[in-house]
Order: C-alpha cells, then structure tokens, then sequence
C-alpha cells in the first residue's frame, strides 16, 4: 500500500505541475504561491486515491485519484479565492 500511496501522490504532484504549466492559476493569486497548488492537487489525489480503494477497490484507485485531483485542482483555488472575495467586502460594508 506504500507503493499506491506514492504513486497518488506522485499522480497529484503531476496534475499540479501541467496546471501550473497551463497558466491554471487563478489570478488573484500572487507567483510566489504555486506550492500551495501543489500542496492541494497532491493531498488530493492521495486522499482520492484512499477513497478509490474504500469504493472501487485497488485496481481502479489510480483512476480515482487522477480525477479527483483534477477537480481539486481546478475548483479549489477558485473557490478559496470567491471566499476571500465575499469576506474581503463583508469586511468593508
């Protein structure tokens, strides 16, 4: 489980690097803040890993891994950065 639990990661890192290689960063964040992309589709595609074993079993956690770090990668920073949006302007009405 050791080899499976690295290669989620490693498929999480990867999918953090093409969207930081795609530009998929949302523009409010600042350039020195990519780890923090890195750091979400990683733990993303481990945790969606471990949740593919726990629904689908070994052989298709690597499938489950791979498409919940895309999502997490995709929709996580733009989610942080509509909060920070919403409390940013409840904080100056």
């Amino acid at each position: 489980m050791l080899m499976l639990s690295s290669l989620w990661l490693v498929i999480g890192l990867v999918i953090g690097l093409i969207c930081l290689a795609a530009h998929l960063q949302p523009q409010a964040w600042s350039r020195a803040s990519w780890p923090f992309l890195l750091i979400i589709s990683g733990g993303s595609g481990y945790l969606g890993g471990w949740l593919g074993v726990w629904l689908f079993g070994r052989l298709f956690a690597p499938f489950a891994a791979l498409w919940i770090a895309i999502l997490a990668s995709l929709l996580i920073p733009r989610l942080l950065v509509l909060l920070r949006q919403q409390t940013l302007r409840k904080a100056t009405e």
